[in-house]
């Protein structure tokens, strides 16, 4: 009877241990150099323009659409007025990261550009409002996300707002999933319903009466100014990725669509 060497055995073995090794699947980078420097650039134009009205004939905010059935809103991008004054911006790197969405997925999004007349997040009474209830209608979305900035003191990276739950309307692993988005990308520090935002005419409170799951994002302002070096750009990338990994899971990012399609 033939038996094997004991050095054929163990060749056998670590070429089976390789051949299952080589059909892991390893997360690849979505976000590139080039997606940084247009975001870094666009935030920092935001930040320019946060106080200025918008010059006479120009809207006060940014419509971008996509081909995809997801919209992100960044409403406190610049300052908005409520009840009498206007109030301090989340910063322009909210709006920089709504628009590396739409470049990098696909989706729809709305950002302010200058100083707002009536705060979004606050009134439904105002243009950015209208605007939204109008792109809903047309294009049926799937879900929205709302971004914002939240001061650097508070101990955590994101904080969901789900109008403690109603908001998603049933959808039981859409908290689920964005958790495990960020936590792939080390996003750990994770709260929610800090901001319900549940209490004023919030924009995730106006989407879900018109039928679309939807979570507010309130990030640590440590993950949204790309521009102040070189650390707060990683975290801002991480953040950015993170948001297209989790609309990539929903078949809801082209670049992740694409990738997956070409393997």
């Amino acid at each position: 009877m033939f038996t094997r060497p004991f050095s054929w055995t163990i060749t056998a073995l670590l070429l089976t241990g390789v051949a299952a090794c080589a059909q892991v699947e390893y997360p690849k980078a979505i976000v590139d150099e080039a997606d940084m420097e247009k975001a870094i650039a666009l935030a920092k134009e935001l930040d320019r323009r946060k106080d200025q009205p918008p010059p006479e004939g120009t809207s006060w905010f940014e419509i971008k659409r996509g081909t995809l059935p997801a919209v992100i809103t960044a409403p406190h991008t610049t300052e908005p007025f409520r009840e009498g004054q206007f109030r301090f911006s989340d910063g322009g790197g909210t709006g920089g990261l709504a628009d590396a969405l739409n470049a990098i997925c696909d989706v729809t999004v709305v950002y302010t550009t200058y100083r707002s007349p009536s705060d979004p997040n606050f009134y439904d009474d105002n243009e950015f409002k209208v605007s939204l209830g109008e792109l809903i209608s047309e294009i049926k979305p799937a879900l929205l996300l709302d971004v914002h900035a939240s001061h650097p003191y508070r101990p955590y990276d994101v904080d969901l707002g789900t109008m403690n739950g109603r908001s998603v309307l049933g959808d039981t692993f859409l908290i689920r999933a964005l958790i495990d988005a960020f936590s792939m990308e080390g996003i750990l520090s994770i709260s929610v319903d800090w901001f319900a935002a549940s209490k004023n005419q919030t924009v995730i409170k106006y989407a879900a009466l018109k039928g679309v799951p939807s979570v507010q994002l309130e990030f640590s302002a440590t993950r949204t100014t790309p521009g102040d070096d070189a650390l707060a750009a990683h975290r801002f990338a991480q953040t950015v990725q993170a948001l297209a990994r989790f609309l990539g899971t929903r078949g809801l990012c082209e670049r992740v669509n694409s990738r997956n399609v070409n393997k």
